[in-house]
C-alpha cells in the first residue's frame, strides 16, 4: 500500500544519495596515493621500443635485451614525493523531489533537502565546504641486479615498490524529509474519497452493508487542512574507508645470447587487494516532536455525524473540526542503517617473452609479447555485506487523511531489512584483465639512429559511462594498435646529440558511444591515428662526461589506467623531465614526474588573482626519483 511504498522509496533515495555523496564530497576526507620509483632508460627517446637498449633497465620493454650486458650491472632509485596538504574545497549539493508509487497522489510532495536549516521549504542548490587531506607517499627502495653467466646467458630481478590508493571519508550530512499536502481541487485524493473544488470538502463513502453516500460542506474548509505541511529532520553520518593495492614488487629476468640472436623472458608475480568498508546511519534529530497529519473529524459510519461537520463553519472550517493523525519520531536514535562492505584479493603470475637478431651493428629486429600467458586478476570476494535495514513500518495503511483510517506508526522497534538490498552491488568474483601486446620493431644505429615500434593490444578496454539521459552503458575500445618511433642525431659535428620519440594512436573501433560523440570522434582520427605522446632531448661529451636530458607528455594513461597495469612503466607518468650524468661505469639519472593530486591540492590552496594563481609555478607538484646504476 501507499505508506510502505512512500517510505521504502523515502529510504534507499536517503541511503543512496548518502552513498553519492560519500564517494564524491563530504565534509572530511583524506586521499593518500601510492607510487614506486619512476624510470626512463633512454631520456628524450620515449619508451618501451622492443628493439632498442640492452640490460635490466629495458627488461620490460623486450627481456631479450638482459643478454647484451657486459659482466653485471647494479641499480638503485630513490623516490621523494612533494608530501601532502589540507584545504577546503566548496562543492553544491541539488535538492532532490520524488514520487510515492501510488495513484490519484495529485498534490502530495516530497522533498529530500540537504540542509539543516528548520525553515527551508524550497528545493535548490546548496553550497558546502569539504575538508580534504591529500597526499601522495613513496611506497620502497627499487633494487635491480643482473649477471652475467658464462658467455651466453644473464639473469637478472628488479623490484619496485607497490602501486595503491586509499580514500577516507567521514562526517555528518544534514537531511530533511520535507512533505507537503495541498488538497486544494483534488479529486478522490489517494483514494480517501476526499475531494475539494474552490475551497469546499466533498467526502463519498461506502459504509460496512451500507448504501454509498456524498455529501459536501456549505463553504470552505480550514485552510490549514488544504495546506499541510510536515518536516523530519535527520543526520546522515557516513564512516567509510576503501582502498586498492597492487603488489607487483619483483620482475625475474632470463636472456640467452647465440651469435646475432637474443631471447629471453620475464616472470613476474602480482597480487592485489581491495578493500570495501562504507557505513551510513541515518538518526532522528534529537529533540523532534511527533509528525502529524489532520484529519476531518467526523465518524464516516455515522451519517448523521458526517451531516452535522459538513454543515458546521466551526468543524469544517477551523481548526477545532479536525483531529491530528500523528506517528511518533524517535528522536536521538538510529531509524535506518546501510553498509557497503567487502574485502577483494587477486593474485597471478604474468610471463614475457621477446627476442632480438642483431644484423651487425647497423639493424637490429625483435618482438615482444606482453603477458603471453594472458593472466588476469580474479578477485575474490569475502566478508561481503550490502544491506539497508530499517525500523519504518510495513503496516498497510489507507491514506494519511482519510477519515476511516486508524492511526499508525511510521516506526517500529525493531529493524528489518529493505527488500531488494541484501548483497546489492557486492559481487562474489570481480575480474580484471591484465593487457596483452604484441610489440614488433626495428633499430636502425647508424649513420644514426633511428626506432620503430608497432604495438597491437589484444584485449579491449571497457569503461562504464553515464549517458546525457541519465542512463549507464559500456564503452568499449578495442583494436587499439600504437605506433612508436625514436630519432637521435648528432647536430653537425658538434659533440651535441638531439633526441625525439613520438608514439601516435592508431583509430581503434569504439563502441557504446553516444551519437552525438561520433563526429568528434571521426574529426579526431580524420588522419587515421593521433598522438598521445610526445618526448624530446639532448646530450653532449665534455672530457669524459656526457651529461644530458629530456621532457615529454604522455596521455596514454587515461587509456591504460583501468586496466591495473601496474608493471608498465608509462602506468602514470603524464610529465616528465629528466637529468643525467654519466662517467664510466656510473650514471647518476633524476627523473621528476609530474603529481595531479599534490598539484590540485597547491592550485585550492594558492592565493589567486582574477580566478588564476599568482604564481603558477608554484603549485606544480613533482614525484622525484633518483637513481644510481653501474654497469661493468
Amino acid at each position: 500500500m501507499f505508506l510502505r511504498k512512500t517510505i521504502a522509496i523515502v529510504f534507499i533515495f536517503i541511503s543512496a544519495s548518502g552513498f553519492s555523496l560519500a564517494a564524491y564530497d563530504f565534509p572530511y576526507a583524506a586521499f593518500t596515493l601510492k607510487m614506486p620509483a619512476y624510470k626512463n632508460p633512454f631520456p628524450g627517446l620515449g619508451a618501451n621500443y622492443c628493439t632498442l637498449g640492452g640490460g635490466l633497465d629495458t627488461a620490460m620493454w623486450n627481456p631479450a635485451g638482459l643478454a647484451k650486458i657486459g659482466t653485471a650491472e647494479t641499480r638503485i632509485d630513490l623516490t621523494s614525493t612533494a608530501g601532502g596538504s589540507s584545504f577546503p574545497k566548496s562543492y553544491h549539493v541539488n535538492d532532490s523531489t520524488f514520487e510515492v508509487g501510488s495513484t490519484n497522489t495529485t498534490g502530495f510532495t516530497n522533498s529530500l533537502l540537504f540542509s539543516s536549516d528548520p525553515d527551508a521549504t524550497f528545493v535548490t542548490t546548496r553550497e558546502f565546504t569539504a575538508h580534504i587531506n591529500y597526499q601522495t607517499v613513496s611506497t620502497a627502495v627499487d633494487f635491480n641486479q643482473a649477471i652475467k653467466v658464462g658467455d651466453n646467458f644473464a639473469l637478472g630481478i628488479s623490484t619496485r615498490g607497490d602501486t595503491g590508493a586509499s580514500i577516507d571519508l567521514a562526517g555528518s550530512f544534514p537531511v530533511q524529509w520535507v512533505s507537503g499536502l495541498d488538497l486544494n481541487n483534488v479529486t478522490n485524493f489517494m483514494g480517501s474519497g476526499i475531494s475539494t473544488n474552490n475551497g469546499k470538502l466533498t467526502y463519498h463513502y461506502t459504509p460496512s452493508g451500507m448504501s454509498p453516500y456524498t455529501y459536501t460542506s456549505e463553504a470552505s474548509v480550514w485552510s490549514g487542512f488544504l495546506n499541510q505541511t510536515q518536516r523530519l529532520p535527520l543526520s546522515a553520518i557516513s564512516d567509510s574507508h576503501d582502498d586498492i593495492n597492487v603488489q607487483s614488487n619483483y620482475t625475474m629476468t632470463g636472456a640467452g645470447k647465440w651469435g646475432g640472436l637474443s631471447f629471453g623472458a620475464n616472470l613476474t608475480p602480482i597480487s592485489a587487494t581491495a578493500n570495501i568498508d562504507n557505513s551510513v546511519r541515518l538518526i532522528a534529530k534529537e529533540g523532534t516532536g511527533d509528525i502529524y497529519f489532520y484529519v476531518p473529524n467526523f465518524d464516516p459510519n455515522n451519517q448523521a455525524s458526517v451531516i452535522q461537520w459538513m454543515g458546521d463553519s466551526s468543524q469544517y472550517g477551523t481548526q477545532a473540526g479536525y483531529n491530528k493523525r500523528s506517528f511518533r519520531v524517535p528522536a536521538g536514535e538510529t531509524v535506518a542503517e546501510a553498509r557497503y562492505q567487502g574485502f577483494y584479493q587477486a593474485s597471478t603470475i604474468r610471463g614475457d617473452i621477446g627476442a632480438m637478431y642483431d644484423l651487425g651493428e647497423i639493424l637490429t629486429l625483435g618482438f615482444a609479447m606482453e603477458n603471453v600467458n594472458g593472466a588476469a586478476l580474479n578477485f575474490k570476494g569475502s566478508g561481503r555485506v550490502a544491506y539497508v535495514n530499517s525500523r519504518f513500518s510495513t503496516s498497510d495503511s489507507v491514506s494519511i487523511i482519510d477519515p476511516s483510517g486508524s492511526s499508525f506508526n511510521f516506526f517500529s522497534d525493531t529493524f528489518s531489512p529493505v527488500k531488494g538490498t541484501e548483497n546489492i552491488g557486492m559481487l562474489p568474483d570481480i575480474p580484471v584483465t591484465l593487457p596483452q601486446r604484441l610489440k614488433i620493431g626495428a633499430t636502425l644505429r647508424k649513420p644514426f639512429l633511428i626506432t620503430i615500434d608497432y604495438e597491437q593490444q589484444s584485449n579491449p578496454l571497457s569503461y562504464r559511462i553515464q549517458k546525457s539521459d541519465g542512463t549507464y552503458t559500456n564503452l568499449i575500445i578495442s583494436d587499439i594498435k600504437l605506433l612508436r618511433g625514436g630519432l637521435e642525431s648528432q647536430l653537425l659535428f658538434l659533440p651535441l646529440w638531439l633526441k625525439g620519440g613520438i608514439t601516435m594512436l592508431l583509430k581503434p573501433t569504439v563502441s557504446g558511444y553516444e551519437p552525438s560523440s561520433k563526429d568528434d570522434f571521426e574529426k579526431a582520427f580524420q588522419y587515421g591515428m593521433v598522438p598521445m605522446k610526445i618526448d624530446l632531448g639532448l646530450n653532449t661529451n665534455l672530457w669524459g662526461y656526457e651529461p644530458g636530458g629530456g621532457f615529454g607528455v604522455n596521455l596514454l594513461p587515461i587509456l591504460f589506467l583501468s586496466q591495473l597495469d601496474t608493471v608498465n612503466q608509462d602506468f602514470s607518468r603524464m610529465i616528465y623531465y629528466n637529468l643525467y650524468l654519466k662517467k664510466d661505469i656510473y650514471q647518476l639519472t633524476f627523473m621528476s614526474v609530474l603529481d595531479p593530486g599534490s598539484t590540485a591540492s597547491a592550485y585550492s590552496t594558492a592565493p589567486k588573482r582574477d580566478g588564476s594563481p599568482e604564481n603558477p609555478i608554484s603549485i606544480i607538484k613533482m614525484i622525484s626519483t633518483l637513481t644510481l646504476s653501474m654497469r661493468f
